[in-house]
């Protein structure tokens, strides 16, 4: 299993929770959707580019396939949660 990669993923997901495009913007980056238009950076802070840049290094030992399976089992992950809480 891809502990540190879900992991990565699933913080970048929380932040997001609090107004920040991160996880959005990452999505864009790893489904290759450039029709979604450029990432704004200058509105990063430290903690997102941070939680970005670890996302990233998703990258290195996984193809785009993988990636996106993973950012799938983030999602499911977080379906079945908000499915428990109703």
């Amino acid at each position: 299993m891809n502990r540190y990669e879900t992991m990565y993923l699933r913080e970048l997901y929380d932040w997001s929770l609090n107004g920040h495009s991160c996880w959005e913007d990452f999505l864009t980056i790893a489904y290759n959707d450039y029709w979604m238009g450029s990432i704004d950076f200058e509105k990063y802070g430290y903690i997102e580019l941070t939680l970005f840049g670890k996302c990233l290094t998703i990258f290195e030992n996984n193809g785009l396939h993988e990636v996106s399976r993973l950012i799938d089992e983030v999602l499911e992950e977080i379906e079945e949660e908000e499915t428990e809480t109703v």
